[in-house]
């Protein structure tokens, strides 16, 4: 819809399927997201590290708004950390 409409999109996505991650069903979709984005016509920016999130955010911003261009950041599982349901109760 943004790419046949124009009008610009940023993404900002919290991975998981990546690093870490215990829960099976997780992984399919998260080892192929940046290149359903890249399919979907989406400039897409891996973010791993919490002292560049400032730059790459204003970067895509930048692109998907002056572009227009639709663009993601996929923050890295590693960066928002692994999830875990120890200690849930059942």
């Amino acid at each position: 819809l943004a790419r046949t409409c124009r009008f610009p999109l940023l993404m900002l996505v919290t991975m998981r399927g990546q690093w870490g991650e215990f829960n099976p069903w997780q992984t399919p979709m998260g080892q192929i997201t940046g290149d359903v984005l890249r399919l979907a016509d989406s400039l897409v920016f891996a973010l791993d590290r919490a002292e560049e999130a400032g730059e790459t955010v204003a970067a895509a911003a930048r692109m998907a708004f002056e572009g227009p261009a639709l663009a993601a950041v996929l923050i890295g599982q590693r960066l928002v950390g692994v999830k875990t349901f120890a200690g849930a109760e059942s």
